[in-house]
């Protein structure tokens, strides 16, 4: 089990990507979750992107031994302009080869309208091109399991599921992932692998094994439910981004040894 175990490139905040390759690939990973995120982690752009950029990133990946099992594409789904933002991440993994985009979705319960009018079309959209679309965990609306089950069972399509993560669940949803991953698990086709310390709206996402997140347990439950999904290993430390790239390598290395503890 667990045949992709990847880090986010977006724990290489503020950092080239090819200091996110080089960190990934010594820590002992052979996968990265690609961030594609305008405005914050941006390794790779969706404005524009032509074959030669494509190639480019293959080459650089393939210079490091490492594989992308998923992007990151994450949008605003409040409005229309996010839904064709992310129709250019499902083209981007087509042309990778990459079967999973993660993206948020809404931050206000306001919003949900729009978001359930123009889920169907992206759905479709992803259907027809091979893709999954993983609806994370974040935000005030889809902020933990139990919410996520709701909003799934309404969307109710086989192209859409959740990217189950374990940091943020305590963030927004004030609930221990141990507890709350059972109430979604039909729909998990990704998970990112984030620990916490503090509780609701305490930022502080350390190197894993440092936090309060019961993996053993996470994992475990995976196992016997036989889930197969990427892991996807998500650094975002206690708010400040001003630390030097050795520092970042080393909580990526810490993190790699900790889940072959606990996973092999």
């Amino acid at each position: 089990m667990f045949q992709v175990l990847a880090v986010s490139t977006n724990t290489y905040h503020n950092f080239s990507l090819d200091d996110a390759l080089k960190g990934i690939s010594q820590a002992g990973f052979q996968y990265l979750e690609l961030a594609c995120v305008r405005g914050w982690t941006e390794h790779f752009s969706l404005q524009g992107f032509s074959e030669a950029d494509i190639r480019k990133l293959k080459e650089k990946c393939d210079l490091y031994n490492l594989k992308i099992s998923s992007l990151s594409g994450h949008s605003d789904l409040s409005q229309p302009e996010g839904f064709e933002n992310l129709k250019k991440a499902v083209d981007l993994a087509v042309m990778l080869g990459v079967k999973v985009v993660n993206t948020g979705s809404v931050e206000k319960e306001s919003d949900l309208a729009v978001f359930y009018q123009y889920i169907p079309d992206l759905g479709k959209y992803a259907l027809n091109k091979g893709i999954k679309v993983g609806l994370e965990i974040h935000g005030d609306v889809l902020k933990n399991g139990q919410a996520a089950k709701k909003i799934m069972e309404t969307i109710n399509h086989p192209a859409i599921g959740i990217n189950y993560d374990t940091g943020n669940c305590i963030f927004y949803g004030d609930s221990l992932p141990e507890e709350d991953i059972i109430h979604c698990l039909p729909w998990i086709l990704h998970i990112h692998l984030k620990d916490k310390i503090g509780g609701y709206k305490v930022w502080n996402f350390p190197t894993l094994g440092e936090g309060k997140v019961d993996f053993k347990k996470i994992i475990s439950i995976l196992r016997e439910k036989k889930i197969d999904v990427p892991l996807s290993v998500e650094i975002e430390y206690s708010g400040s981004f001003d630390h030097p790239v050795t520092y970042v390598d080393e909580c990526v290395k810490k993190s790699y040894d900790y889940l072959q503890k606990i996973i092999v």
